[in-house]
């Protein structure tokens, strides 16, 4: 950690250069800025920097570089691995760029748009769609650009449009000494140099601070459709998963809930006609120019789903297809609701809204495998007793298992930390990894060490030892700075 000296006098500079009303020091409004959506402990940050343009984004780094003083860049603070918060070894100051929310231009001919940082996923979504556009990456309803690039997230829509690597064309980025890079042109191709792109989405603020994006967009299908299929057991469902992606289905989405995820979503729902069957269940959502495709895409699951009936191989309990927008709507906001929805499971536990917590794990691996750790994650569950539901980005392998915690009960959030190290262990030995869409953070640099070996974080820490010197962007994550940073 910066010298306390040291820390004063770069927060010094900071009010002569920008103004004392863009500098946060009360006590108060620093425990409130310490807290992201992780279970992760909160450390208050030294000051919180708020900036409205790259020009003092640049001033900051270079002030704080000059006196090492580290830096974490935060807009919607959703992380889910403590990448927004300061941690005990280091230290830091906030860079919000909360006030870095213009959508500057949308080239709607080009399909793309060049947004600010602070800009939300939700409110881009908003401004796109008149035009019959979309950006397809869809986390958190209150994740940002600069922290869905840091993570290189991705969401529902990630099997048939890709991760946010897949999505961004190019970024303008303020280096830790205040210089600032543009990575590549708009063109929706380019082989001209390193892919200096993706070397700075999945850095989670590690070397940098994104000032703008330029984003791939699309256009609006003309036709959707939600189907929602529920089955016996998890490896029943795992199957139908499997089997669309082997049969080349063109589907938006394909998202799994176990029982327990259906149970914790009935729980507010107070009349009992209106709540969901407690079986595993897929949503499938068609997408095409036309009625006749969306038809066809209806046949082909059900093909794949077999006949519903207690007797059927397949396992499938129910195949529902939506009658309506709002009926698809409806049906999605049981996905939208399974992370909030999960904490309902403790709702007898009578935890606090302080100490009641979420460890969300994010393995991934290939499909080959999916029904293997569907129904092992829940096997481990039940085996030690841990309150949790399972979701899944089914089509690429994606799987969140949501671990509702005391977070002020050490022996919880232990067994809930060892948890997570057996499913990403587990994910590991399926050719898999320990973090599909979330990232590394604080909770997962171990892991990544035993994913990707030493060699592959002695590279990462080469480069970033080039890029950061004094190791000032975003300390304590991804992986542990050696000394001589």
């Amino acid at each position: 950690m910066a010298e306390s000296r040291m820390i004063q006098e770069c927060i010094a500079e900071l009010k002569s250069l920008l103004g004392v009303d863009r500098i946060i020091t009360t006590a108060s409004e620093l425990k409130r800025r310490s807290h992201d959506l992780s279970y992760h402990e909160h450390h208050a940050p030294h000051a919180v920097i708020v900036v409205e343009s790259e020009h003092h984004v640049c001033l900051v780094l270079k002030t704080c570089n000059k006196y090492k003083v580290p830096v974490i860049a935060v807009a919607g603070a959703t992380s889910l691995e403590g990448h927004t918060i300061p941690t005990i070894t280091h230290g830091a100051i906030i860079l919000d760029l909360t006030s870095m929310d213009k959508v500057m231009d949308v080239h709607a001919e080009d399909l793309d748009c060049v947004v600010q940082p602070g800009v939300g996923w939700v409110d881009l979504k908003e401004h796109l769609e008149p035009l019959g556009l979309f950006f397809p990456p869809d986390p958190g309803a209150a994740a940002c650009v600069g922290g869905m690039c840091g993570t290189n997230c991705s969401g529902t829509l990630a099997w048939r449009y890709g991760t946010m690597k897949d999505n961004v064309l190019s970024l303008r980025v303020a280096l830790p000494d205040g210089t600032v890079v543009t990575t590549r042109r708009r063109a929706t191709k380019s082989s001209a140099g390193y892919d200096l792109t993706r070397l700075f989405v999945g850095s989670e603020g590690t070397l940098g601070v994104i000032t703008q994006a330029t984003l791939r967009l699309r256009r609006i299908p003309k036709f959707t459709a939600v189907v929602m299929a529920q089955f016996q057991t998890l490896k029943h469902a795992g199957d139908a998963v499997a089997k669309v992606v082997h049969d080349g289905l063109i589907l938006n989405r394909m998202e799994l809930m176990d029982a327990h995820t259906i149970q914790s979503i009935n729980i507010s729902i107070t009349d009992p006609a209106k709540q969901y069957r407690q079986f595993p269940t897929i949503l499938f959502e068609c997408a095409g120019s036309s009625q006749s495709t969306i038809t066809e895409q209806f046949a082909a699951l059900k093909e794949i789903t077999g006949p519903v009936e207690a007797s059927s191989p397949k396992g499938c309990v129910g195949f529902h297809a939506a009658s309506s927008e709002s009926e698809s709507e409806l049906l999605w906001h049981l996905r939208k609701r399974a992370y909030f929805a999960a904490k309902d499971l403790r709702k007898d536990d009578k935890l606090t809204s302080h100490s009641m917590s979420i460890l969300t794990t994010d393995v991934a691996v290939p499909i080959s495998h999916i029904v293997e750790t569907l129904t092992l994650s829940r096997q481990d569950l039940d085996h030690h007793g841990l309150t949790g539901s399972i979701v899944a980005h089914a089509g690429d392998g994606n799987l969140h298992v949501f671990l509702v915690i005391d977070a002020t009960n050490p022996k919880e959030v232990a067994d809930a930390q060892a948890f997570r190290d057996r499913n990403a262990r587990m994910a590991l030995q399926f050719g898999g990894t320990c973090s599909g869409e979330h990232g590394i953070g604080i909770g997962k640099i171990h892991l990544l060490s035993e994913e990707v070996g030493v060699e592959a974080i002695e590279l990462m820490r080469k480069i970033k030892s080039v890029v950061d010197p004094n190791g000032i962007m975003n300390p304590g994550k991804v992986f542990e700075l050696k000394s001589n940073l």
